[in-house]
């Protein structure tokens, strides 16, 4: 991290020979940081910080044909400093846009310390809402899934895997297909299940929207930061955390049941059995989308595009850019972000 006591000094000719996926060192404003186990994770990919591992990167970051960096970059990019360069083979550089550098802007942490559990820190903070909002906001990484709780039963109660979702909810939604073969013929159901699965969409768009960004609407007061935090800010703080990234099944079954509730109140059995049906489909589809959104990659044009445009929400704008699978609602609700990546 910035500001340690012991620095450590690096060549130029020792950072160029870290330009490999195992060993991935970068310079930054003759500050040496390394990416070893962040590339991965790269919101625009690792091929694109791949090119220039064991380089010097800070023209690179400001660059507008290649991706002008938001201030969001340089505090995670804090996060792997490693050192500086050698005082012979340190350079001096332009000044930033506004006279000063970039990574000065960051400022030191004021919020949450990563190196103790989560919970406590929030359920004993007295910050504004104010506050809480525009820092939650600001992503961080970690080189592995951040600590909730001391107690490992409950730590291991907030960690889900992305495989946990399809084997916990595609038997629920079988079981729902066989209850309603048993009420309507099976091309009813289908109608159902495919009314399901685009109902899911539109679900996806407003929960992500209305409550998930409750956001400013939240009541001040420690309570309601707690869940908010455990909701979905801790996602956008810590966006790639692997083990946070999908829906524990305590949390959706409980949203579930309340779905499944106001079903009861529209559809007959049968119909009923097959829209939720479809829906668990829509959102087992979704979940796992929005992990690999997170930690996939691909050549793909249209699913690249997918994937910037939702880590333009974490990244740079949270407050547009609801749709995970597809930005239709987005168009159609009129959140879109404002200007063009």
């Amino acid at each position: 991290m910035l500001g340690d006591t012991k620095q450590r000094e690096y060549s130029r000719t020792e950072v160029a020979k870290h330009d490999n996926a195992e060993s991935l060192w970068v310079v930054r404003g003759n500050q040496v940081f390394d990416l070893t186990l962040f590339h991965t994770d790269h919101p625009g990919g690792s091929d694109m910080l791949m090119q220039f591992a064991g380089q010097d990167i800070t023209e690179a970051m400001r660059d507008g044909d290649i991706h002008v960096h938001a201030l969001h970059a340089y505090r995670v990019l804090k996060d792997f400093y490693i050192g500086e360069v050698m005082a012979d083979d340190r350079l001096t550089y332009a000044a930033a846009e506004g006279g000063k550098d970039e990574m000065d802007c960051v400022e030191e942490e004021k919020f949450l310390d990563l190196r103790k559990p989560l919970f406590m820190q929030m359920w004993r903070s007295r910050f504004s809402k104010d506050f809480y909002i525009s820092e939650v906001h600001k992503a961080h990484h970690l080189p592995g899934p951040a600590v909730f709780f001391a107690n490992p039963i409950l730590e291991t109660l907030t960690r889900t895997p992305w495989w946990v979702i399809p084997v916990y909810w595609t038997p629920i939604m079988l079981t729902m297909l066989v209850l309603g073969i048993k009420y309507e013929p099976a091309n009813v159901l289908f109608v159902g299940f495919v009314f399901g699965m685009v109902s899911w969409t539109l679900m996806e768009y407003s929960i992500h929207r209305f409550v998930f960004h409750y956001d400013e609407n939240i009541p001040e007061g420690m309570l309601a930061q707690v869940a908010h935090f455990l909701l979905h800010g801790v996602h956008h703080y810590l966006p790639m955390d692997p083990l946070r990234l999908v829906m524990p099944p305590v949390l959706s079954t409980f949203l579930g049941l309340n779905i499944l509730t106001i079903l009861c109140c529209i559809f007959t059995p049968g119909m009923l059995h097959a829209v939720a049906a479809g829906l668990i489909t829509g959102y087992v589809l979704y979940d796992e989308c929005h992990y690999w959104l997170h930690h996939g990659s691909t050549s793909n044009k249209q699913l690249t595009q997918l994937k910037t445009y939702h880590l333009r929400h974490h990244y740079k704008d949270f407050k547009a850019g609801f749709g995970i699978t597809s930005d239709f609602w987005d168009k159609v609700f009129g959140t879109q972000f404002a200007t063009p990546e």
